[in-house]
């Protein structure tokens, strides 16, 4: 009887043993962030520095947000980490269903933006500093103990775009609120923050809705290019049908300048880089 109550105090204390190291080594991993895209996974990673781990989900530019379906795999990462950091207001809506962590919609959380809003927020010169300073917060709240590193790399990476912004006022200086047609509406907001005017919303719309742009649409906007309306045509490369291919033809023919600009980071760049290579197009333009 003795040896039995030996043996069951030496098991009791065998997996108080194991759950105190279990316990140790779930605190010392730090805060574990997963992230619909990559670039607010630079984000995240930015501001959490060492104390913890980001993941990305999509990091493949040939990869469509809208339509990505998230595998076994990707649901028991969100469920085993701490923040789900995605964009929100219908870009990555699948990453609702995911259950497990916190969420953090940059739309709604975030820059304060409600469904049928222009979802391509990562265009609008504030929402990466804004991210950053929410996340500051946010991790702190989670990790007092690095609160005031998780400031201090939020500053950090804030100051490391300032590049972009001497590069939107000195664009924001000659645009004279000047009309340019899109192929749809992904580049908006930095058209707007370089004071621009989008002459074909009817059309732009109606693509990112999926419908076909009406003729009178398609014969307005050839009318710009024609007459030299515009100061230039934005084209999302990723999703060029045989109408925009057509318009971007035209511009060719009728010398107006296309700026080309992608929905996803491109292979090898930071943000700072895709901005700027975007930017740097329409500050080129006004050169000429």
């Amino acid at each position: 009887m003795k040896k039995r109550n030996y043996l069951f105090l030496v098991l009791a204390l065998i997996l108080i043993l194991a759950g105190c190291s279990a316990t140790t080594v779930k605190k010392t991993k730090g805060i574990s962030v997963v992230a619909t895209t990559d670039f607010y996974g630079e984000v995240a990673k930015a501001v959490l520095g060492s104390n913890g781990s980001v993941t990305s989900i999509i990091n493949n530019p040939n990869i469509d947000p809208h339509d990505f379906e998230p595998t076994t795999k990707t649901a028991k990462t969100v469920a085993n980490s701490d923040i789900l950091l995605y964009n929100g207001i219908g870009y990555d809506s699948w990453a609702k269903k995911l259950s497990g962590a916190k969420k953090i919609a940059v739309g709604e959380d975030i820059m304060h933006k409600k469904d049928g809003d222009n979802e391509h927020l990562w265009y609008n010169n504030k929402t990466m500093s804004a991210t950053a300073k929410y996340l500051a917060v946010r991790f702190g709240k989670i990790d007092s103990k690095h609160k005031a590193e998780y400031q201090k790399n939020a500053k950090k990476y804030i100051s490391s775009l300032s590049e972009l912004t001497t590069l939107i006022k000195q664009i924001r200086k000659n645009s004279n609120n000047k009309l340019v047609d899109v192929s749809e509406p992904v580049f908006d907001y930095a058209l707007k923050d370089m004071g621009y005017k989008i002459n074909n919303v009817h059309f732009s719309n109606s693509v990112e809705k999926g419908t076909d742009p009406s003729p009178s649409d398609i014969k307005n906007m050839q009318n710009d290019i024609k007459k030299q309306k515009i100061a230039f045509f934005v084209q999302n490369t990723q999703a060029s049908d045989k109408v925009v291919k057509n318009l971007v033809a035209m511009c060719k023919k009728y010398n107006v300048p296309v700026v080309n600009v992608t929905e996803t980071l491109p292979t090898g760049k930071n943000y700072l880089q895709w901005m700027k290579e975007e930017y740097q197009q329409v500050l080129n333009i006004q050169k000429k």
